[in-house]
This record gives C-alpha cells, structure tokens and sequence, in this order.
C-alpha cells in the first residue's frame, strides 16, 4: 500500500480505541514512576503508526483483543487516525524529551493532555487528531471524512 492509497484505506474503530486505553495505561504507568522506559516503547508504537503502514506492537496487542472477543469490524476513514498518531507522536517525542531533561512537570503536563486526547478517543469515540484533520487538511488535498464535513 502506498502513501496514494490512504485516501481509500479503512482502519477498524474497535482496534484505534483498544489503542487508545493502551495509550492511557502506559502513559500512567510512566506518570507514577512504574516504568519510564515505557515512553519510549510509546513514541517508536506512535511513529511507526503515523509514518509507516506496517503494524505496531500496540495495534497487534489490540488486534488480538478484538479477535479474542470477536468484536464485529467498524470500518472508519484511516487518513485522520494516521494523521492522529502523528500529533501523538509529537505529544510522546515532548514528554520523552522532557524526561530527560529532567523537566517532570511540564513532562506530566503534556502527559496528562495526551491522556486527556486518549480518553476522549476510547471512551468517547472523538478523536481530536481527526477532528484538526478534517478541518485543516482535508480541505487543502479534498479528502474529507463524511463524518466531520458538515461540522
């Protein structure tokens, strides 16, 4: 698949929430000191979503959970979700940074907004990324969701 074909691509919705709730748990895990190196397995899990098509290792753990419950396929636009990893690329890239500079704080602000997106995806089915998507993007190449057009 190429980067011509996202227009047309359909990604599952149960598999973004799934990803979603997993993005919460790591991002609480690294927010009470269970495990910092979790960030980084976050970041490289958010980039390889928004910048290659290959799959990462959350959306395989997802994947296996919906087989697992055999959860009928809800088939959604994929161009906003990957636009969407993108921004949660640069949310977990901050934080990671921020971590190592030592900068906690501002590290757990970021985090906590990146919760605050996650929770609203998974629990909510609004996906902030997609909205910026339709909005923004999607008007200059003229791949609009159906969803979102009107809005």
């Amino acid at each position: 698949m190429t980067k011509k074909d996202i227009s047309k691509y359909q990604t599952d919705e149960n598999v973004t929430r799934l990803i979603a709730f997993q993005v919460i748990t790591i991002l609480l895990l690294v927010f009470f000191n269970i495990s910092t190196f979790l960030i980084f397995i976050l970041t490289a899990d958010f980039a390889i979503r928004a910048f290659t098509f290959l799959p990462s290792p959350l959306t395989f753990v997802a994947k296996l959970v919906v087989n697992l419950f055999r959860l009928k396929p809800k088939p959604i636009f994929a161009a906003p979700k990957k636009f969407a990893a993108a921004v949660g690329f640069v949310f977990s890239l901050s934080i990671t940074v921020l971590l190592l500079l030592n900068l906690t704080k501002v590290a757990y602000i970021v985090s906590v907004t990146l919760i605050l997106f996650a929770l609203l995806e998974a629990v909510f089915k609004i996906c902030v990324g997609c909205y910026v998507y339709n909005w923004l993007l999607a008007p200059i190449a003229g791949k609009q969701n159906a969803k979102t057009k009107n809005l």
